[in-house]
C-alpha cells in the first residue's frame, strides 16, 4: 500500500514508482571527499527522484520511529553545544567511534527496527511487501549511504535498543553516555572506570548482530582534566565552560577583520554569518569580546536570526 500513497501524494505514477524502487540502488553517483582527519570519504549521491522519495519517506514514516534523548545528531532542538554540555561536570571523558557507520546498518536492520515499531507506523505501512520497498527506496546495495537524507534519520532509530542499553548500564555506574551519529561519548568522575566500559562495549558489540558494528581503535580516545577534553569538536574548559578553542577563535577573528576592514569576500559572508550565530550559542562571552572591540553596529551585518 505504501507505493499507493507515495504515488498519490507525489502526483506520480504507480508503475513509476515501483521501477524507481526496483532500480534505486543503481540510481547513485558515486564520489569521494578528503576527511579532515586524512584519507577519503566514500559519498553515494542519490538522484533526484529516488532522494524525492526518501526525503518522503523520512518526512512521512521515518519521523514516528523512536530516537533516544542519548542521541543528539541529526534531532531537531540539538546541537554540538547541548551535546557538550552533558559532559561539562566529569573529570574523564573516552570517545569511541565506528568504523563505516552508515554503511554497517543493512537493509535487514531497516526491516527489523520498521518491525519492532510496527504500532508507530502508518497505516500504508503494514505488509513485507512495504517494508521490502522502504529498504530498497532507501539502501544501496543493501547498506545505508553517506549522502542519502534518510540515512540520518534511520541510524538513529535503527540504533534506539543500543543506546537505551548503554544509558542505563551506565547511569548505573555514574557514568554519562551519549551518541552523536557515531561518536559515543563517556565521561565520568571515577578513575579507571572507562577502561572497563570500553571493554564491556567491545564485548557488547561482539555480540549483536543488529547492526553489527565494529570500533575503530584508531579513534578510541581517553582524556582527563589534566589534558584537553575534547567533545563534538568543543572543549571542556577547567571551569566547566565549553570553548571554541584558541586555533578556531583566530581564525573567525581573522575573518571578522577582514569583514570589518571590507575584504572579505562575498561568497564568505554566509559562511562567517553560521560561524558567529555557531559561535554565540557556544561561547557568548567570545563574541561579546569581538562586539566591545569593533563596536556592536559594526558587526550588525553578521548576526543572523
Amino acid at each position: 500500500m505504501i507505493v499507493e500513497t507515495i504515488a498519490l501524494q507525489t502526483g506520480l505514477p504507480k508503475d513509476y514508482v515501483e521501477l524507481i524502487a526496483r532500480t534505486a540502488s543503481h540510481r547513485y553517483k558515486t564520489y569521494q571527499i578528503p576527511k579532515k582527519t586524512g584519507g577519503m570519504r566514500t559519498i553515494h549521491h542519490p538522484a533526484r527522484e529516488v532522494k524525492l522519495f526518501q526525503r518522503w519517506l523520512a518526512q512521512n514514516v521515518f519521523e514516528r520511529l523512536p530516537v533516544h534523548e542519548a542521541a543528539f545528531a541529526y534531532r531537531k532542538g540539538t546541537d554540538v553545544g547541548r551535546h557538550a554540555s552533558r559532559h561539562l561536570s566529569n573529570n574523564y571523558v573516552l570517545k569511541v567511534d565506528f568504523i563505516d557507520f552508515f554503511p554497517s546498518i543493512t537493509g535487514s536492520d531497516v526491516i527489523a527496527t520498521l518491525k519492532r515499531n510496527s504500532a508507530l507506523l502508518p497505516p500504508f505501512v503494514s505488509s513485507p511487501e512495504d517494508f521490502e520497498v522502504i529498504r530498497m527506496l532507501v539502501t544501496k546495495d543493501g547498506h545505508l549511504t553517506i549522502g542519502a537524507p534518510s540515512s540520518p534519520i534511520l541510524s538513529n532509530s535503527v540504533m534506539f535498543e543500543f543506546d537505551e542499553y548503554w544509558s542505563v548500564r551506565c547511569n548505573e555506574n555514574d557514568i554519562v553516555y551519549t551518541r552523536y551519529s557515531d561518536d559515543l561519548y563517556f565521561s565520568t568522575n571515577k578513575a579507571n572506570v572507562l577502561k572497563d566500559t570500553l571493554r564491556e562495549l567491545r564485548r557488547d558489540l561482539a555480540l549483536r548482530t543488529s547492526p553489527k558494528l565494529h570500533v575503530n581503535d584508531k579513534k578510541t580516545v581517553f582524556t582527563s582534566r589534566k589534558r584537553m577534553r575534547l567533545v563534538t569538536g568543543l572543549i571542556l574548559t577547567s571551569d566547566k565552560r565549553l570553548s571554541l578553542g584558541r586555533k578556531r577563535k583566530r581564525w573567525i577573528k581573522s575573518l571578522v577583520f577582514e569583514y570589518i576592514n571590507g575584504r572579505l569576500a562575498q561568497e564568505k559572508l554566509a559562511y562567517l554569518q553560521g560561524i558567529i550565530a555557531y559561535a554565540r550559542s557556544v561561547e557568548p562571552r567570545f563574541v561579546g569580546s569581538l562586539s566591545r572591540k569593533y563596536g556592536g553596529e559594526a558587526l550588525k551585518g553578521l548576526y543572523v536570526s
